[in-house]
């Protein structure tokens, strides 16, 4: 164990390549050299940049400062000795606006990069080089220096979407428990943060035109007897905080406003916006059905209205490329039923219910579009019709056809299967040995097509483990084993390395405050 948790007291006789077991680095880089030196950081060590990476060199100078004590000076880069220096250089191009270049040598560390982003992620395979302990959030009075084991490595993501969905409608998690989880994806080199902020359960996000959304449709009826912070929603200076927090940690948060089905948070509040008018009530999801049939109406001019003054402000908090619209588990019971709805179908020249799904999905991503987004919906948003722009994110990992489907027709695909990235499912159906065994790219895919796998992701829904306890122990460690199998390249990656590796991040997630699964299973929980 001391050779994983102290790797910076180690030597070696001669340069290895990777593999080593005493370098516990997760996700595992794509290429790595180490040698028989070491660098010792200590309260004379500086932090070397440019002005334009001064932020970077701050998060890094706080980051350091809270376990060792050190207040680290940051200077002008001039080529001394003792320092840590953060360089972009334009010629790391082919390494993509996330790879970067990490030299620790005896005398000083390198850390440069094409782009911010690099070097963002360069720090973050730093802090894994050092003792467990700098990730203490107390000063650790027994080091008076740091060691720090000398490597040569250069590192990218074989993949560009690597994220993780928190669902915030069935259980209301707090903005504190939000920046936790970002301030780990980040050090997992993990860059998408998909908030599920409208569901059945709770309309989680201020709309300033329709108060009554988070007045009304973010609390349970007080007959269901829901502890207080279950309820809830994040004010648009709330989202605002949030955004800001992940960007200056290479994250990107992508909110999700469902639509057409799974929104009687919404329906309880304007139940006009229905087929047929409600009344409606929100519950806790063991209190109802698990998908309900009353969804927006199709046929109803006002449901867009509706959604495009919501997406208005949305578009307005979010800065991502894209925009999640859900998509999914839409029954078409009350479209069939409905007048408007099969007036709809007629007037558009619609076959059924599905195309009207399909229209009604086309109708808002041109919306969308013309604000400058892109639409990301679940699977379902195949049937009937795919644009030709919208993005789709995979779960239905029993219809295998799909992501073929999706790429052969130049749609850009996320993978997110039931059968390797439920992360609300027990540890018994989805191990996080079976995670890592996840590759994203379907079998027998072509390369040219290669391209639109745009990455993977997790998703936790919130209807069984609604403490943060039961979230942490169900994400981790399996989102460690999904950051190798996103970041790391196919020939690199070895589960009993990873396993091994884990014995180290078992400490580092106890000194972080994490309630992992395998501690849980070692204390006989």
């Amino acid at each position: 164990m001391l050779l994983l948790i102290f790797s910076g007291l180690i030597s070696c006789a001669e340069k290895r390549e990777e593999p080593v077991q005493n370098l516990a680095i997760i996700p595992q880089p794509a290429g790595v050299i180490q040698t028989d030196d070491t660098f010792y950081l200590n309260n004379k060590t500086k932090i070397g940049c440019s002005g334009e990476l001064e932020s970077k060199a701050a998060y890094l100078a706080d980051f350091l400062g809270t376990a060792t004590g050190f207040n680290l000076e940051i200077i002008e880069e001039s080529g001394k000795r003792n320092v840590i220096s953060l360089s972009l250089d334009s010629s790391l191009k082919d390494l993509g606006e996330e790879g970067y270049k990490l030299e620790v040598q005896r005398k000083r560390i390198d850390i440069t990069a094409f782009s911010e982003s690099g070097i963002f992620y360069g720090m973050q395979t730093l802090r894994q080089l050092l003792p467990v302990q700098i990730e203490s959030k107390k000063i650790v009075a027994e080091f008076h220096s740091w060691t720090i084991p000398c490597v040569s490595l250069t590192d990218h993501p074989r993949f560009t979407w690597r994220g993780l969905m928190i669902d915030c409608s069935r259980t209301f998690w707090s903005k504190e428990t939000i920046k936790r989880y970002i301030d780990l994806l980040a050090f997992y080199k993990m860059n998408i943060l998909h908030l599920h902020l409208v569901d059945d359960q709770g309309w989680r996000i201020e709309i300033k035109k329709y108060p009554e959304l988070t007045n009304l449709g973010a609390f349970f009826p007080e007959k269901y007897d829901e502890p207080a912070e279950r309820h809830g929603f994040y004010t648009q200076n709330d989202i605002k905080e949030l955004v800001r927090y992940a960007l200056e940690r290479n994250v990107t948060i992508i909110p999700e406003i469902e639509m057409p089905g799974h929104v009687l948070s919404a329906l309880s509040v304007f139940p006009e916006l229905s087929c047929g008018g409600g009344p409606f009530e929100i519950h806790p999801f063991f209190e109802g059905p698990g998908i309900h049939e009353d969804i927006y109406c199709a046929g109803n001019e006002e449901v867009f209205r509706f959604l495009e003054s919501v997406l208005d402000e949305v578009i307005q908090l979010f800065p991502a490329e894209y925009i999640h619209i859900g998509g999914d588990e839409a029954p078409k019971d009350r479209w069939e039923k409905c007048p408007r709805c099969q007036r709809r179908i007629m007037v558009e020249g619609l076959k059924d219910e599905s195309e009207l799904q399909s229209w009604f999905i086309g109708r808002i991503e041109k919306y969308i579009n013309q604000k400058g987004k892109k639409l990301i919906g679940w699977d379902e948003i195949l049937e009937g019709g795919l644009s030709e722009t919208a993005s789709v994110m995979y779960w239905r990992g029993w219809l295998t056809q799909v992501p073929k489907e999706v790429v052969e027709q130049g749609n850009n695909l996320i993978m997110s299967p039931t059968s390797h990235c439920y992360f609300d499912y027990d540890y018994a159906a989805i191990s996080t040995e079976k995670v890592y065994e996840f590759n994203p790219v379907p079998e027998g895919l072509e390369d040219s097509l290669r391209h639109l796998i745009l990455g993977g992701q997790a998703n936790f829904w919130s209807h069984i483990d609604r403490t943060e306890q039961g979230l942490d122990k169900q994400i981790f460690p399996r989102i460690l084993a999904l950051s190798e199998v996103l970041w790391s390249p196919m020939e690199v990656r070895s589960w009993e390395r990873f396993e091994n590796k884990l014995q180290t991040h078992d400490i580092i997630l106890e000194e972080s405050g994490v309630d992992s699964y395998r501690k849980s299973e070692s204390n006989g929980k």
